[in-house]
């Protein structure tokens, strides 16, 4: 009995053992486990202190978008990554660098590695009401090169870009052409990316050139510039429109607008909400006649819309679907990128997000 009793204590005793044995290597081996760690950082312009928002953050399978400071927070495993900081797909802003984030490391990029770079070139049509190029130069840092109308005759000089900007007031001297439409319509098919304005929308759905405007059709003087070719059917967008490289199905406009402000313009866009850190904001139309759109289909997407009362959603600013195709995008705003009176800190913002993410 007594031997009994001694084999069942030992029995006890190397079992308890045992079981401290493998808690203790358990504990070991789940402490042993690596601890992700944090990438942190300010993605800025080129000037090193407007800071942007929405810009897409990656490193390996991780990603996440800055917030409307800039400030951004990418929770990792340990290991060596390529980081890229990118607006829009990238071709345009991007900076990459090489990184290693350690076993639990709060890694804290400097500033001057967050600085978002220009990766591509961009050119300017001026305007006689606009100037997007100050935004571009000025505000931002970058460079856009100016060039006129009749360059868009040149095809091979439009291949040099990534994106063209054309301000409202850009053809108040100029007539557009089959030639000019052509390259603009291979340019965005190619991947070139374009940014208009009010009136600069000729650029994309035809000026109407020549237009019938109580006159005989073949005894007319160049119009306002709408898309049809009639003026008893220009806010019908039914018409053919004359001239242009995308269809009035689409996207089509009439010069209807009023001057005034208007307020409550619902942010429709998910990347634009984050850039701003609002859903909703107020435009200032400084000069009557501005393009309102009547028709907006596919390709485009309404990013901004009027729903004020008697606006019957209005879209004042609409953009292409990104897609796969090849193509590039376009952004284009009712509104003025330089307006006699001050821009509002949220037009800056929105237009200054519309250079960036073309």
């Amino acid at each position: 009995m007594k031997t009994t009793n001694s084999l069942f204590k030992a029995l006890f005793i190397a079992s308890a053992f045992a079981m401290v044995l493998i808690f203790i290597t358990c504990k070991k081996e789940k402490t042993s486990e690596p601890v992700n760690g944090t990438i942190t950082g300010k993605v800025v312009a080129k000037n090193n202190h407007t800071p942007i928002g929405s810009a897409q953050i990656i490193a390996g399978g991780y990603s996440t978008r800055s917030d409307k400071n800039g400030n951004f927070t990418l929770e990792v495993k340990p290991g060596a990554y390529h980081l890229i900081i990118q607006t829009g797909k990238g071709h345009l802003f991007k900076t990459e660098m090489d990184i290693t984030v350690g076993d639990g490391e709060q890694l804290a990029l400097p500033a001057t590695s967050t600085v978002l770079k220009q990766d591509g070139n961009m050119a300017y049509i001026a305007g006689a009401y606009d100037k997007i190029e100050t935004i571009i130069n000025d505000s931002l840092g970058y460079s856009a090169f100016p060039i006129t109308v009749n360059d868009l005759d040149n095809d091979s000089l439009l291949g040099t870009f990534e994106a063209i900007f054309l301000n409202c007031g850009a053809l108040n001297m100029f007539t557009l052409d089959s030639l000019k439409y052509t390259n603009l319509g291979n340019f965005y098919q190619n991947g070139g990316s374009i940014y208009a304005s009010d009136f600069a929308v000729e650029f994309l759905t035809g000026d109407g050139n020549w237009r019938l405007y109580g006159t005989p059709f073949n005894n007319q003087s160049k119009g306002s510039g709408d898309h049809a070719g009639q003026f008893s059917i220009l806010s019908t967008c039914t018409t053919p429109k004359i001239g242009g490289f995308m269809t009035d199905s689409s996207l089509c406009c009439s010069k209807s607008g009023p001057a005034g402000l208007v307020t409550n313009i619902d942010v429709l866009a998910a990347d634009l909400v984050t850039a701003l850190g609002k859903d909703s904001i107020d435009i200032e139309y400084d000069l009557g006649g501005w393009e309102v759109v009547s028709v907006v289909d596919a390709p485009f997407e309404t990013i901004l819309q009027n729903n004020n009362p008697g606006a019957a959603s209005v879209p004042v600013a609409v953009r292409t679907v990104s897609s796969t195709s090849g193509s590039g995008m376009i952004y284009f705003t009712t509104f003025h990128n330089n307006p006699q009176s001050t821009i509002s800190p949220d037009v800056q913002n929105v237009l200054q997000f519309f250079i960036l993410n073309l």
